[in-house]
């Protein structure tokens, strides 16, 4: 997903396909972003490939990608593409991995006005335990507000991003270990977090809507509702956004 093709485009890459065997990580569902140049949300990258096999593994976690985990567990690879639907002020994607054995990721990405990023990701089945969408920063400072289940990068200059998840009973903000290896055998620290729900009924689905914003200067002020009520992984999804109290509807159907 793309904005435009000038210096301050913002572009988010989204991964959801086979295995591609020793080069591929367990990381269905993840994404970078950038925004004006720069890599907001960066992959971890490969770090060692001989030498080093605890860290070798530690970077092939599933967990320390931008996805969903069940109890912190590598996923594995079954992919569906379920909608790519681009548009002049929308752009939506949903695909799906059934990444256990009883339990599916959908994630569904709305691109609004080319500006920001609406995330919705579902897990679906009757596998229960914990069951978190974890994200990663680029290297540097962040400031976390676990009052508002925020995180946003703080950089002085330029573009920064904001991550929010919207509040629901039994949500925790958790901040995680996070490396990132841009060249062979080096690494370097940088913030990471999850949102976790606690998944208790074999019959509940559980659902996570959250913003991904990237921004400069003033930090957003955008909040999203999930309206008429649809259960987590149905065929159709509705949601409200209101951005400075100017509102939008923006929806799929499968």
């Amino acid at each position: 997903m793309k904005s435009a093709w000038d210096k301050n485009v913002i572009s988010l890459v989204l991964k959801c396909g086979p295995d591609g065997g020793g080069h591929c990580q367990p990381d269905n569902g993840t994404f970078e972003l950038y925004a004006g140049g720069r890599n907001l949300m960066p992959d971890a990258g490969s770090y060692i490939y001989s030498g080093d096999p605890e860290n070798r593994a530690w970077f092939r976690q599933t967990k320390v990608h931008q996805t969903l985990t069940l109890n912190g567990e590598n996923l594995v690879y079954a992919p569906k593409l379920l909608l790519w639907q681009p548009g002049e002020n929308l752009d939506l994607l949903v695909v799906e991995n059934q990444s256990y054995k009883n339990l599916a990721h959908r994630r569904s990405v709305f691109f609004v006005d080319k500006r920001y990023f609406v995330i919705v990701d579902e897990a679906k089945g009757t596998d229960t335990g914990d069951i978190d969408i974890h994200f990663q920063l680029a290297v540097g400072d962040a400031i976390f507000n676990k009052d508002s289940f925020s995180v946003h990068s703080n950089f002085s200059e330029d573009w920064n991003v904001f991550v929010q998840t919207q509040k629901q009973k039994g949500l925790e903000l958790i901040e995680e270990k996070g490396q990132v290896s841009f060249e062979y055998t080096k690494r370097e620290p940088r913030p990471a977090f999850s949102f976790r729900i606690k998944k208790e009924k074999e019959n509940a689905n559980v659902r996570f809507v959250t913003i991904v914003v990237p921004y400069q200067g003033k930090q957003p002020n955008i909040n999203v509702e999930v309206i008429e009520n649809k259960e987590p992984g149905s065929s159709k999804l509705q949601l409200e956004i209101n951005e400075d109290n100017v509102k939008k509807v923006i929806e799929y159907s499968l």
